[in-house]
């Protein structure tokens, strides 16, 4: 808005000169605004009082206070802590870094000298001279250099874009020096240029310009492309990247309390890992953040939101009740993460507790008089908000990541306001979407493996997953359980049609069965070159255990040639919700599903890939004696 006013003000001075003598080469001047003025006359001068008095109200005034204000707000901004006057004037600065807040300002004063200020260049006859366009040329590739170099964009997409448009506009003045100089003097065109007629310069920018265009296209299309599909968290209902915005009275969005002797490796992964996927985001971490242990308490109140990360000794540590003390003094939000994994330093949630009672149990401590013993403590670790999970396995990661940032957001003083954004939770581009199988699928299952007929069940609705109602119900209904022993062995069993799969689940009790059944079927299946898809489960009291585990319960035979079980990955199954799901997914992937959303081209990969997965399993040689599995007692 501010150039195209300050353009209409700029007609008050802007004259276009006409040639009136071909044989003197006179030429006059007319206003462009009214072409019975001429301008440099007493009616065009008596503009001059109007003019001055616009000039200074619009085109000056308003950028001096987009500056003022900016520079009265630039230290919430740059802390974060963005109060009512910030929040109101956010479309100045939310695109830019918060080093350079006031590029906004900069780049308004390009706009305005090129739009505007650059008719004061010989005024009455610049429009047919090269002057104006060599000094807009001149400006435009500085901006470009000083745009490059200072980055003052907060995403490179915009920076990319920006640069690019820059680049254009010069080319665009360049191309119309060329024209200008061509129009003027063929045979100066000739020398100077290199074109024999106006008409050839012409032709020469028309396709340059298509040329640059073209580029422009393919430049924001890439980038487009690229910023889709950057792994950062978004808003699931909008798409766009949610909004860190700090309370006036802190300066970063989360404090992260762990023990050093189980818990530090996890909660760097933890904090580098957010900082990807939340640019911006500032979670106070000891190694990058602690100057004095004795101020613990001050950065916890300096936080929006308390991140415990829970493993072994945790509660032990007095470092760390003070700092959980602190929390509860201050009101911090707690979010709690748990390492489940006991090799990494993890323990159950009972565990945990135990040890919370047996050492939360000081009595008015300094940074919390009011403490009322281990049950609050309990209270606000474990039971306000279930611990979120933390697994460290690609896909499963993400799950814990995004959990854990969605919390922080719903803290937000942004977003406290505005829940409906949150309602659909948070989703990063490229992860494990839902998928479905293309066609019949008959899986086979395995009496004896314990668990196993449940686990079909939850596959078989995943199966139905991510599509409509009636989609989903035929895409369950093209999902067909079997029992593996009376499809494999059974004297009137029907045959077996479309894909077929045998799913495995792998548990403490897998390959303990009496009489050795199971082993026996997944012999027979691997025999009939039946792909088998195996499920690795996590969840202790639900019979997981080591996966080093399964090397003694499982028979000799198949972990030879020509069968190697395990030369084919397990899928881990995990207990909480978001990473069953996730679970689920790579279950139905391993048996030959594709995401909902393929096109024709992936599901015709996923089907080779499928092809080619059932080729590599080797088939025992007919005249080969059959080895019988023995069991492990």
């Amino acid at each position: 808005v501010l150039p195209s006013v300050s353009r209409s003000i700029f007609k008050a001075k802007q004259c276009v000169s006409f040639n009136v003598n071909d044989f003197t080469g006179a030429r006059r001047s007319y206003l462009v605004a009214d072409l019975d003025v001429l301008c440099s006359t007493d009616e065009h001068r008596g503009l001059d009082a109007y003019f001055w008095a616009f000039f200074v109200l619009w085109p000056v005034l308003v950028p001096l206070a987009f500056l003022v204000l900016l520079l009265s707000i630039r230290s919430e901004v740059r802390a974060q802590r963005v109060r009512a006057t910030a929040r109101a004037s956010r479309f100045l600065w939310r695109d830019y870094d918060p080093r350079l807040l006031f590029w906004e300002v900069v780049d308004m004063g390009r706009k305005l000298f090129l739009a505007s200020l650059v008719l004061f260049i010989q005024t009455d006859d610049g429009s047919s001279k090269l002057l104006r366009l060599v000094i807009a040329s001149v400006v435009s590739a500085l901006y470009l250099a000083v745009l490059a170099l200072a980055r003052p964009f907060k995403r490179s997409a915009d920076l990319y874009l920006a640069c690019t448009a820059n680049l254009l506009l010069a080319c665009s003045f360049i191309s119309g020096t060329v024209i200008q100089l061509c129009e003027s003097d063929e045979d100066m065109c000739k020398t100077l240029v290199g074109f024999k007629s106006e008409r050839g310069a012409s032709e020469f920018v028309i396709a340059l310009t298509a040329a640059m265009l073209a580029a422009s296209l393919l430049v924001v299309l890439f980038k487009t492309v690229s910023a889709v599909r950057m792994p950062t968290v978004r808003l699931t209902s909008s798409g766009r990247p949610p909004v860190l915005e700090l309370s006036p009275e802190c300066h970063f969005h989360g404090f992260i309390s762990h023990c050093w002797g189980t818990g530090q490796d996890q909660t760097h992964t933890v904090v580098r890992r957010l900082q990807l996927l939340l640019p911006g985001v500032r979670i106070w971490l000891d190694v990058d953040n602690l100057d004095d242990v004795g101020r613990l308490e001050e950065s916890v109140r300096d936080a929006m939101t308390f991140l415990v990360f829970l493993s072994v000794g945790y509660f032990k540590s007095f470092n760390c009740r003070r700092e959980l003390y602190a929390a509860l003094a201050s009101n911090r939000p707690f979010i709690p993460i748990f390492e489940a994994d006991v090799a990494k330093g993890g323990a159950s949630i009972e565990a945990l507790k135990a040890e919370c009672r047996e050492n939360c149990v000081e009595a008015a401590p300094a940074a919390y008089p009011n403490y009322s013993g281990p049950g609050e403590m309990l209270a606000r670790v474990f039971e306000e908000a279930a611990p979120i999970v933390w697994v460290r396995v690609n896909a499963f990661q993400l799950e814990s990541l995004k959990a854990v940032a969605l919390r922080m957001l719903l803290h937000s003083p942004f977003y406290a306001s505005r829940p409906a954004e949150l309602a659909d939770g948070v989703m990063v581009p490229g992860q494990a979407g839902p998928v479905a199988f293309s066609g019949p699928v008959t899986i086979l299952v395995c009496r004896g493996n314990v668990g196993v007929r449940d686990l079909s069940e939850l596959v078989k609705t995943a199966a139905g997953e991510g599509r409509g109602s009636t989609a989903s119900a035929e895409a369950v209904t093209a999902v067909v359980i079997r029992d593996a022993e009376e499809a494999l062995e059974g004297a009137n069993a029907a045959p077996l049609s479309g894909h077929v799969v045998f799913l495995l689940y792998l548990n403490d009790k897998t390959f303990l069965d009496a009489g050795g059944v199971v082993a026996r079927l997944v012999q027979a299946a691997m025999d009939r070159r039946i792909a088998i898809a195996m499920v690795h489960e996590q969840e202790p009291s639900c019979g997981g255990v080591p996966f080093a585990n399964f090397f003694q319960q499982t028979p000799q035979v198949l972990l030879q040639q020509p069968y190697k079980l395990y030369n084919t990955v397990a899928v881990p199954l995990y207990p909480a919700p978001a990473h069953r799901k996730v679970s689920l997914r790579l279950v139905l992937s391993s048996m030959g599903a594709v995401p909902c959303d393929a096109g024709p081209l992936q599901r015709r990969w996923q089907l080779l890939r499928r092809h080619i997965a059932v080729a590599r399993l080797v088939r025992r040689r007919p005249a080969e004696p059959r080895q019988e599995p023995v069991v492990q007692p």
